[in-house]
């Protein structure tokens, strides 16, 4: 079930770079040819290299770019990924991923063998992603966190894995998570422990897709997903620095997920860049026949097909985004430090060209009250009983009232006890679970209050579309991420319509980073659109993208690129061509540049291998000095 040693994976040593031995080092080149090619240009060889400190920066297209060029792999991008789990995630306690999959490095290999023949699937071909641990990967454990379901196999993929691995994705491994996302502040489970804050692990990641975010954050896979009920791809996207979307209900589907609430949770996508995110949510999305949302919406045809097809840097020129005064005073007003990124984050958007106008007196606190007020329904055992029922042998535990009862050395996190002890009727059995369902809507059977969701989802909408408004932004959060044992609801820094606007509407929502705090913390603005708009969300999460620059963006200090065993070769390598040129072709007239080139290769005995920067430096003077050398002597 679980894979975190390189050996039990299957695998090789990370840095399968050229200069290596094997075929994989060569990326399929033959060893004259390889030689051949480095002879002829040391320094076009190094530029070849996609290195450990290339996978910090590298998008989604970058890595696909590489593989295209035949200058990375699936396969040893699979690989740097499970490195640095190994490396970080428990050594710094920062607990995001529960489980690497045994297989993925296999997947790598065979998607590898599909480039080979000619076959590329799309963007996310070879791709490495980690989802979230409610979410069923075929031979994995579907624990939602608990312990007590670590034995659960899934039989089979969820819809959303099934869809990512259509088109190309290695599924990596499953992700901590707030158990049975069941957030407060936290990401917390009995199977994973707390989930920590990548960029100051006495700090909360928020939940409950703690994992996936800080996973994504950490650079531990390329992209991840997932599930959003009130808030759970876009708080922690919040306080881990990424971009993430909650999806129109129905646009994505949430069959093989272990629910918390059906008629409001969904899966999204979660990475580093807004076009990540469009490649990501285009896999994702899609009508689903076991996935009654997916086909009430019509999911095939409410999909805007590629997402990240036309994104351009000037998309907020002429854009019309509201905001909600209120929400950047919902209970009390921002931390001056947040104060100063939200400012920062406006001038960025108007400076762009966006026009900012206040719809508070139109979406007014009354309005959104009046239009969600009784669109709630408890569901959480009707719908855990349904999915334990519908995994058939494959399930450990048939109901949430077994799983209570036998919860030996508190395998479950007993804050879940005290919430069915008040909610639920603890039934024996799936078909004794009083049913919450009891509205036929169109086709299918909904909640009592889904049609006043439909109608206020439709009313939103209208109103954004008749006052030309692409996007309404507001602060979910009025101070950076606090202590793990913060309760959110009960903060006043919490704005609550997270929860309780957008998601039972079902209206697509984004988390975008708004840069660092002083203090060095991150977080993020959150943007709601009309329903399936996520289109309008993705144009103006790139524009945004593209006119912040880096600042929005940097990796935690605390986990920089590892040590680049095949630069070290490359380095190696390049020494000992090098005296053996200025041995073999040696001549007074070219005394100089023996000597720059050996005073290169002398440099580096001076150099810590462990560091991929300064290996990558004199690398550069070693390639460079030898490529002169050759250029001048001939040969």
């Amino acid at each position: 079930m679980a894979c975190m040693g390189l050996s039990g994976c299957g695998g090789t040593a990370a840095g399968n770079d050229p200069g290596e031995s094997g075929p994989s080092a060569r990326n399929g080149m033959s060893s004259e040819e390889y030689m051949m090619k480095k002879t002829h240009g040391a320094s076009l060889a190094l530029e070849d290299f996609f290195t450990t400190m290339d996978l910090m920066d590298a998008t989604i297209t970058d890595m696909q770019t590489a593989m295209e060029a035949g200058n990375l792999t699936s396969e040893r991008l699979t690989q740097m990924y499970i490195d640095r789990i190994e490396a970080y995630d428990k050594t710094l306690d920062l607990n995001s991923i529960l489980w690497i999959n045994p297989e993925a490095l296999e997947e790598a290999r065979e998607l590898d063998r599909e480039r080979e023949e000619g076959n590329v699937r799309g963007p996310l071909h070879g791709i490495p992603v980690v989802v979230k641990a409610n979410i069923d990967v075929q031979g994995m454990a579907t624990t939602a966190g608990a312990r007590i379901l670590e034995d659960m196999i899934a039989p089979e993929d969820s819809f959303v894995v099934s869809q990512l691995k259509d088109a190309g994705a290695v599924i990596l491994g499953q992700a901590n998570m707030s158990e049975f996302a069941y957030a407060t502040a936290s990401s917390r489970s009995t199977l994973g422990g707390y989930v920590h804050n990548a960029y100051d692990t006495t700090k909360t990641p928020a939940g409950s897709s703690g994992g996936s975010a800080v996973a994504v954050t950490c650079n531990f896979a390329a992209a991840g997903v997932g599930t959003d009920t009130g808030g759970s791809i876009r708080n922690p996207s919040s306080f881990g620095n990424i971009y993430g979307m909650r999806p129109s209900k129905g646009l994505v589907s949430v069959s093989g997920i272990l629910p918390l609430k059906a008629y409001k949770d969904t899966a999204g996508p979660m990475a580093r860049t807004a076009e990540d995110m469009a490649i990501m949510l285009e896999a994702m999305a899609g009508t689903d026949q076991n996935d009654d949302y997916t086909l009430e919406v019509d999911a095939d045809a409410l999909a805007a097909g590629d997402y990240a097809a036309g994104l351009s840097a000037n998309g907020l020129k002429g854009a019309k985004i509201g905001y909600l005064s209120y929400s950047f005073q919902y209970s009390s007003k921002p931390d001056p430090k947040v104060q100063q990124m939200l400012d920062n984050t406006l001038a960025i958007f108007e400076g762009a060209g966006a026009e900012i106008v206040d719809l508070s007196g139109i979406l007014t606190t009354g309005m959104i009250n009046s239009i969600t007020s009784g669109i709630y329904t408890d569901t959480f055992e009707y719908d855990v009983n349904k999915y334990l029922y519908e995994k058939g042998d494959a399930a450990t535990y048939k109901t949430v009232s077994e799983m209570l009862a036998y919860n030996p050395g508190g395998t479950m996190h007993m804050y879940l006890s005290n919430l069915t002890a008040d909610y639920y009727s603890l039934a024996d059995s799936f078909e004794t679970t009083p049913d919450p369902y009891t509205r036929t809507v169109g086709d299918y059977k909904r909640i009592m209050d889904w049609q006043k969701a439909l109608d206020g989802r439709a009313q939103v909408t209208q109103i954004l579309e008749d006052n030309g408004i692409d996007a309404v932004m507001y602060l979910s959060f009025f101070d950076t991420a606090a202590t793990d044992d913060s309760y959110v609801e009960d903060d006043p820094n919490y704005a609550g319509y997270d929860i309780s606007f957008g998601p039972k509407l079902g209206l697509p929502e984004i988390s975008l980073p708004m840069g660092f705090s002083d203090g060095g913390m991150p977080l993020g603005l959150s943007l709601f659109s009309g329903f399936g708009q996520e289109q309008k969300l993705i144009d103006i999460a790139y524009a945004y993208e593209q006119q912040a620059g880096d600042e929005i963006r940097r990796i935690p200090d605390n986990i920089p690129p590892l040590a680049d065993e095949g630069l070290n070769q490359y380095v190696a390598d390049m020494i000992e061509k090098a005296y053996e040129l200025s041995e073999s072709r040696y001549d007074p007239a070219f005394r100089g540049l023996v000597q720059e080139m050996l005073a290169a290769c002398d440099k580096a005995s001076t150099v810590d291998p462990e560091d991929p920067y300064a290996m990558y430096e004199v690398a550069e003077e070693i390639a460079e000095s030898y490529d002169r050398m050759k250029a001048i002597i001939g040969g």
